[in-house]
């Protein structure tokens, strides 16, 4: 291998082959063949070795002082005196051990990466309206007492006599009518809120268009647990009855039949019968018949003739509650004698029975139009003659005004 060449540059060199021979290399600006030999491999220094085979020193595979190999005093490997190991007094020594390298400075650690903002909630999902809770249904108000026994009128005039005799006008003077029997308690009911005190007047009055329908007793207008009625127009009202000296009543709904029964025994020139009550003043102007079904299930009318009656605002005593509003004064007048119709004889059959109100008579001589005060209406079976009896089971139904 070709040695660079070094102006001024002196390079001694020491081996110490097989033979313990030395040899010293000395050059100052020699030419370019003093380094590398000639070109026909005869190698400085190489023992009659060729450059291409090495043999005997050759600088190629270093045998006998070859500087490839390093065998006995070689260049390159050092063994035995060569200047690359330094084995056996080299004249480089023991070759400089080089430097550690140095130790690379370690990587600067990366930033840790940005934790990511944490991810939204999902809003919270709106919370369901809550549903509403049914109405609370109305307590029906506080049961109405019955009326308070009206002051029987002072006498009906007596049915015309029979057998021939004169009409018995003014019959008999009457007992100064009984009072009429403490009604039954009749509770508000359903959920008819009017009621309290009867208002007559024009803005206070119910009209009950179009249909009239007062009452007919279905388990839609009947309260049982209640025992009052309260129809589509929002009117109620009670139930009772009343009876003569001697005589009895009473009124229920049959609730199977759906109507109202009247079981009532009549004594000798007696009377006795059952009513619905308003709850408000109906003006019922607007039509111009009262209709109802009615019959007889039990017992029977004869000796006896029954009518129906408007109770009427201006005949309602003043004392009288539940409700309270009536504008007769029973202190200086005689109340409670409330225009009446007489019917036909009721039959087993359900009759449908229709009164026009210009039928109806006016006892007290009102001035003041029936239809347009209406608080009640009642049915009366009265003894015939003076002194006939009876005792009978009456179905009312379907109660309501008409126009016929």
């Amino acid at each position: 291998m070709p040695l660079p060449r070094a102006p001024h540059v002196r390079l001694l060199l020491f081996a110490a082959g097989s033979a313990g021979l030395g040899m010293l290399l000395s050059a100052c600006q020699g030419p370019d063949e003093y380094f590398r030999g000639s070109e026909t491999g005869m190698g400085i220094g190489g023992i009659g070795g060729s450059a291409p085979t090495g043999a005997g020193g050759t600088l190629v595979t270093g045998v006998a002082g070859s500087s490839a190999t390093g065998a006995a005093g070689s260049m390159v490997t050092g063994t035995a005196g060569s200047t690359a190991t330094g084995t056996a007094g080299t004249s480089a020594g023991g070759g400089t051990t080089g430097s550690g390298g140095t130790t690379g400075n370690a990587g600067t650690t990366g930033a840790a990466g940005t934790t990511g903002g944490g991810g939204r909630g999902g809003a919270a999902g709106t919370i369901g309206a809550a549903g509403r809770g049914g109405t609370t249904g109305t307590g029906g108000a506080g049961g109405r007492g019955g009326m308070g026994g009206v002051t029987g009128s002072g006498g009906r005039a007596g049915s015309t006599g029979t057998g021939g005799g004169a009409a018995g006008r003014g019959g008999r003077g009457g007992t100064g009518g009984a009072a009429g029997a403490t009604g039954t308690a009749g509770a508000s009911g359903g959920t008819c809120t009017t009621g309290g005190k009867l208002d007559c007047t024009s803005a206070g009055a119910l009209k009950l268009t179009p249909d009239g329908q007062v009452v007919a007793f279905s388990t839609a207008d009947w309260k049982a647990t209640t025992a009052a009625w309260c129809d589509a127009h929002d009117l109620g009202g009670g139930i009772g009855a009343f009876a003569g000296t001697g005589s009895t009543a009473m009124a229920a709904v049959d609730t199977t039949a759906q109507n109202l029964k009247l079981n009532l025994t009549v004594s000798a020139g007696q009377y006795a019968g059952g009513y619905i009550s308003f709850e408000s003043c109906v003006d019922a102007s607007s039509f111009n018949s009262v209709q109802f079904t009615g019959s007889v299930t039990a017992g029977s009318l004869t000796n006896c003739t029954w009518q129906v009656q408007l109770q009427t605002e201006d005949e309602r005593p003043s004392t009288a509650t539940n409700p309270s509003g009536g504008t007769c004064n029973a202190t200086t007048a005689t109340c409670a004698r409330y225009p009446a119709a007489t019917l036909a004889a009721a039959t087993a059959t359900a009759t449908t029975f229709t009164e026009r109100f210009t039928s109806f008579n006016n006892p007290a001589g009102s001035l003041v139009a029936s239809a347009s005060q209406i608080v009640g209406i009642q049915w009366q079976v009265n003894s015939s003659n003076g002194s006939g009896t009876c005792t009978v089971e009456l179905r009312i139904d379907n109660v309501k005004f008409v126009t016929q």
